[in-house]
């Protein structure tokens, strides 16, 4: 049957690729052929050329089965990251979990990779994944920086969080407003010591183009929170000003720590103490709320430029 059923592929192969001229269908019309015809003849033509093609493809599937391969079993080795570490990553109940893990493992390793790919493959090795695995993040080391910033957010919420628990229990007294914010601010840029002398980098890589957004909602969101634990109630522009003039006190106190050579960072917490006191006591009229605005627009530009100078970033020419 098998042979049979080759012979009649290559006879109709020699048919269709010109062997025997294939007769006109209706040769009684020649006469009337104009451009009916001719686009019967594209028609035809096209008819003809797509079945040549498939003959010849079914031929060679017949003749060569053992080379027939199918879509799933074609593999770009290059083209999937989650492939080559399937079975080592089977532990992990979603991408993103194994995206979160890779990261965490990741940190340990900035110390001496700086934030960088290396270091997220040097993660990847520990938890026995292949260092392919790199490439799921589109952002590259600023994935990394902001894993460690959103890591460092939830740190200082869970803490905020438990402290208002434990007042409104009784068992804590309430701190003042400036104490709180202080107290607030200096704990989550002591998570930062660690990487000090990498932070700098790191800051670089929040104002690339591809972060700028998610660095920025992050800021915000530690702030309200921060805010919102200290008890602040205003509803009017001055619930906006109180944000963004902490958020601008959080920016500047972190070029400050990053450059303190002092005893447990100890003129870094001054710097904060004498901004925290300015924002306590800051007015309410919208007058000043105007000019606070402005003045925290010219400290994050500020902010922008020293981050720059301090590392060696320039504009492109």
């Amino acid at each position: 049957m098998a042979l049979c059923r080759g012979r009649a592929l290559r006879l109709l192969h020699r048919l269709v690729s010109g062997g025997r001229a294939a007769p006109h269908p209706h040769p009684h019309r020649a006469a009337d052929r104009g451009r009916g015809s001719r686009a019967g003849f594209c028609f035809h033509n096209r008819l003809y050329r797509g079945l040549q093609t498939s003959v010849h493809l079914r031929m060679v599937s017949e003749e060569h089965p053992h080379n027939s391969q199918t879509d799933t079993e074609r593999q770009d080795p290059n083209s999937s990251y989650s492939d080559q570490s399937a079975e080592k990553g089977e532990g992990f109940e979603s991408e993103d979990q194994l995206r979160q893990q890779l990261l965490s493992s990741a940190l340990k390793f900035v110390p001496r990779y700086g934030w960088s790919v290396e270091a997220i493959a040097e993660g990847a090795k520990v938890l026995e994944l292949s260092p392919a695995v790199t490439g799921m993040f589109s952002h590259g080391p600023g994935d990394l920086v902001l894993h460690f910033v959103t890591q460092c957010n939830r740190q200082l919420s869970q803490a905020l969080a438990e402290q208002h628990r434990l007042v409104e229990l009784g068992q804590e007294e309430a701190k003042t407003t400036d104490v709180f914010i202080k107290d607030a601010v200096e704990a989550r840029l002591r998570m930062v010591i660690p990487y000090v002398d990498s932070w700098p980098q790191a800051m670089s890589l929040l104002l690339m183009p591809e972060n700028v957004a998610d660095s920025l909602r992050s800021l915000t969101e530690m702030v309200d929170e921060i805010w919102f634990y200290a008890g602040d109630k205003s509803t009017d522009s001055n619930w906006y000003t109180k944000r963004a003039v902490l958020a601008g006190i959080y920016n500047a106190t972190e070029l400050v720590l990053v450059q303190d050579s002092s005893p447990d960072y100890e003129n870094t917490w001054t710097f904060l103490q004498h901004r925290v006191n300015d924002v306590v006591g800051m007015a309410r009229s919208a007058k000043q709320a105007q000019l606070t605005g402005k003045a925290v627009l010219q400290g994050l530009m500020g902010a922008a430029v020293t981050v720059k100078n301090l590392t060696g970033i320039g504009p492109r020419r």
